[in-house]
């Protein structure tokens, strides 16, 4: 075999995932790559790169690791960090792995960019009308691209999917994959705990109590300060003494949104339980298998990567509380108002179906050794800075940053994170802004 013969040999292994180490001067040996422990990842800001031959991601950066998947030629690839000997870590369909720098080249724009779109539209698995639905969605849904255009067809990511769309029916926007919540009805909530009664009076039976922070059915205003109320289908009345109407609620449109705006303005739909709870695999601060360990599915399977991810930086991380139930929710206000008042309540604490533990979504965090959990001391851990800089690299972001208590309506949570998806979480982290202000609502 010839010397040009033998380059072009050992250029087709390589990218078949058969690489050999060229070891000697002058000479080509057949030595396999070893190493040894945990490879060392250099940290890099995210950036998008393309593939230039069909390349297999490997479990580590060595040939002798195993083949995670297979990719094409052209495919776009999440770099994450840089290591040994010309290898790159990688994002790939929500999993992380080696590939050669060799055959992978910097996109030409990696820039996030919302479409929005002009007719009811089929997300589908490849770029041709030949390929799978994956979803049919609505005129005037918002998709979210990295990547431009080819033959006619974006790639996009909408609620978690990835698909493709024909440009023909979607347009640039300034805006958001998010609808903007629903205006509701007057909303009403219980200031204390409050006896529903038969008729408009303190003489009336009692058919219920409600607890503080319930939202209440108002149908109609009653005389001497009472209000018509519907409870379980049944007329009942309540005293306007211990009622307030929240200015500007509207409720969640689409709840089932990774990206749902849920805040002291927008609220879940009453009684809402995300359909696809799991317990997370991640440790806590605790041992019982209590509610406060799930999380959405998608959101469970983010969790764990960044609890991985952060292990092998050198830094540990325990969960403290993920998803809270209605009915927990309403419990745990009812309690802060009973010993503080409905107003210095509401200051630190959400009401029922305003707060982001109902998505299934948000998680609050804390170091290693469980201490600071859900406390000011967190901040300025290295945890909490490793949180800051890594967690949009796993559909993460910090709900709510320092210096944004106006626009949140929460003072500075570093170990609160919330699962909005990487296309979005990147966005957000580059730009510095929040949840709120990415998508222009309130």
């Amino acid at each position: 075999m010839t010397e040009v013969n033998k380059q072009r040999f050992y250029k087709k292994l390589a990218v078949t995932g058969l690489a050999v180490t060229l070891v000697g001067a002058g000479t080509l040996g057949l030595h396999s790559l070893h190493f040894t422990g945990e490879p060392t990842v250099a940290s890099a800001a995210a950036e998008t790169y393309t593939t230039t031959a069909n390349l297999n991601i490997r479990s580590g950066p060595s040939t002798s690791n195993a083949i995670i998947a297979t990719v094409k030629q052209g495919t776009q690839l999440t770099v994450v960090g840089q290591a040994a000997s010309g290898w790159l870590k990688v994002s790939y369909q929500g999993k992380t792995g080696y590939v050669s720098s060799a055959y992978v080249k910097k996109s030409a724009s990696s820039t996030t960019k919302t479409y929005v779109t002009t007719a009811n539209l089929n997300i589908r698995s490849g770029p041709s009308t030949s390929s799978a639905i994956v979803v049919t969605v609505k005129q005037g849904t918002q998709l979210t691209s990295t990547e431009q255009a080819a033959n006619g067809w974006l790639k996009v990511s909408y609620q978690g999917k990835t698909g493709y769309v024909s440009t023909q029916y979607v347009k640039e926007s300034t805006g958001s994959s998010e609808p903007a919540p629903t205006p509701a009805a007057s909303v009403y909530v219980a200031t204390a705990n409050l006896n529903v009664r038969t008729t408009a009076s303190t003489s009336g039976a009692v058919m219920a109590t409600l607890k503080a922070g319930t939202q209440l059915d108002v149908t109609a205003k009653a005389v001497n300060g009472w209000l018509k109320i519907t409870y379980q289908g049944k007329v009942g009345y309540v005293s306007g003494q211990y009622v307030r109407a929240l200015a500007g609620m509207k409720v969640v449109s689409n709840p089932e949104s990774i990206q749902a705006v849920v805040n002291k303005q927008n609220k879940l739909p009453e009684n809402y339980v995300p359909k696809d709870l799991v317990y997370t695999t991640i440790p806590f601060t605790f041992k019982e298998q209590t509610e406060k360990k799930k999380m959405r599915s998608e959101a469970a399977a983010a969790i764990a990567q960044l609890f991985a991810g952060a292990k092998k930086q050198g830094v540990t991380l325990l969960g403290v509380s993920a998803y809270r139930s209605h009915a927990t929710q309403s419990a745990l206000f009812s309690s802060y108002v009973q010993r503080d008042g409905y107003d210095k309540a509401a200051t630190y604490s959400a009401l029922p179906g305003t707060s982001e533990h109902e998505t299934g979504l948000g998680i609050d965090v804390t170091k290693g050794d469980g201490t600071c959990a859900a406390q000011d001391c967190f901040g300025g851990t290295k945890e909490a800075t490793w949180l800051d800089a890594h967690a949009a690299e796993y559909g993460f972001i910090i709900r709510y940053p320092k210096g944004k208590d106006a626009v949140t309506g929460y003072k500075y949570e570093p170990w609160h994170l919330r699962y909005v998806g990487k296309p979005v979480a990147q966005a957000i982290k580059s730009k510095g802004i929040t949840l709120e202000e990415y998508y222009g609502i309130k």
